[in-house]
């Protein structure tokens, strides 16, 4: 801890401070108890003082004396002033600045180094400092940095230090304090909190593996589309067209996620997001409706792709290719085991329907991708009024933050 204004010696009391306070009362004792001193209080005649000061056995005049003695005290105090500005500064530091022995123990710590380990003074002095790192392997580069300003170097490391659920980072540098001969007579650890850059970094990582790992999965996502989509189009230009089409409902899905900074999108930005495109003037033509549900990043974008397939069916073959048709979109949640989503899509006034021949792409990914990734069900139906589909999956597995 830090002195602050007061001539109570610290820990290290300089030797040159007691020198001068001893050599200023010495002088004081000596000076009254001088015989021209004595003889000056019972004789007023100064020129009878002046004349007989400088005998043999006196050391100067009344001048010289007092000259020395105000030399004294005005060393004395510029100490002071000094010794007390030096406090001043050290308290303004938030560093935890720490003053150790060559062999590491701790002999003063700063008013910054009382606060970051919350200690009295007297439980920290005299301790190891290499042995407070909680961390095994910190311990040991701590000793390593001891042993490199022992050797006149600059030893500095980062390291963890603190309670244990949520501990500080320090920016640790030591160095030697260098005697009058040249050679370390104490060493200087100076740590500086850096738990919010340490943070920002860690968190910097994180985000550059969380992007590395979607984009992984969204290539692999796209190659399964390219190879499901020329596996079943009828001839090149289709697939061109099915193609594109799927890319922009990805991209669509893209672009609510990061709305929603890649955490979560909202089901009705969703539904609106993909349905956009087929949507025209004709009043009704579209109608969404269901509760305020947040979905994560992997259903977002399988959901995506549902629906752009079931978008694009209506608009080539069912409801949207006709002008009276409808498209409605509703859902809701059910306690059933855990809380369920359970999504419907309808078509209506559309031309007749019938189920397809042969399943392509489309319909695969409606009926497979939500029971494989989700662990949902979905119920696919061709009535001639219009295409019904209804899906049902655990929200807790549709709000899952990976993708």
């Amino acid at each position: 801890m830090v002195a602050h204004d007061t001539e109570r010696p610290t820990g290290d009391e300089t030797a040159r401070q007691r020198a001068i306070r001893e050599e200023t009362a010495r002088l004081r004792a000596l000076f009254q108890q001088s015989p021209q001193v004595q003889e000056a209080r019972k004789v007023p005649d100064a020129q009878l003082i002046r004349e007989s000061w400088g005998q043999p056995g006196i050391p100067g005049s009344p001048a010289e004396w007092e000259a020395r003695l105000a030399t004294a005290e005005e060393l004395n105090a510029r100490l002071r002033a000094s010794e007390a500005f030096t406090a001043r500064l050290l308290a303004a530091s938030r560093d935890s600045i720490r003053v150790l022995a060559l062999d590491g123990t701790v002999v003063w710590l700063s008013e910054g180094g009382r606060i970051a380990v919350d200690r009295a003074d007297a439980a920290v002095i005299g301790t190891p400092w290499g042995a407070s790192w909680p961390d095994q392997a910190d311990r040991a580069t701590a000793e390593g940095a001891l042993a490199a300003a022992r050797a006149g170097r600059t030893g500095r490391f980062r390291a963890p230090s603190g309670p244990a659920g949520d501990p500080r980072w320090w920016d640790v540098v030591v160095s030697a304090i260098h005697g009058p001969d040249g050679a370390p007579e104490r060493l200087l650890a100076v740590a500086r909190d850096v738990t919010e850059a340490q943070r920002a970094e860690e968190q910097q990582t994180l985000l550059m593996q969380e992007m590395a790992h979607r984009v992984k999965n969204t290539l692999a996502l796209v190659q399964a589309v390219a190879a499901q989509t020329l596996r079943s189009a009828p001839d090149l230009d289709a697939a061109m067209e099915a193609f594109n089409g799927r890319l922009m409902a990805l991209s669509d899905a893209h672009d609510v996620l990061i709305r929603g900074a890649w955490a979560e999108a909202d089901l009705a930005a969703l539904v609106a997001g993909v349905m956009a495109p087929h949507v025209d003037a004709v009043a009704g033509r579209f109608t969404a409706a269901g509760p305020g549900v947040s979905l994560g990043p992997r259903s977002v974008l399988t959901l995506s792709l549902m629906l752009h397939e079931l978008a694009t069916n209506a608009a080539k073959y069912g409801a949207l290719s006709s002008p009276a048709g409808r498209v409605a979109v509703t859902w809701d949640l059910a306690e059933e085991d855990g809380t369920v989503l359970r999504l419907r899509w309808q078509e209506s006034g559309g031309p007749p329907v019938a189920p397809p021949a042969r399943g392509g792409f489309g319909s695969r990914l409606i009926q497979r991708s939500l029971v494989h990734s989700f662990g949902g069900r979905v119920s696919l139906r061709f009535p001639p009024e219009g295409v019904v589909m209804d899906l049902e999956a655990p929200l807790a597995a549709m709000q899952d933050g990976t993708a």
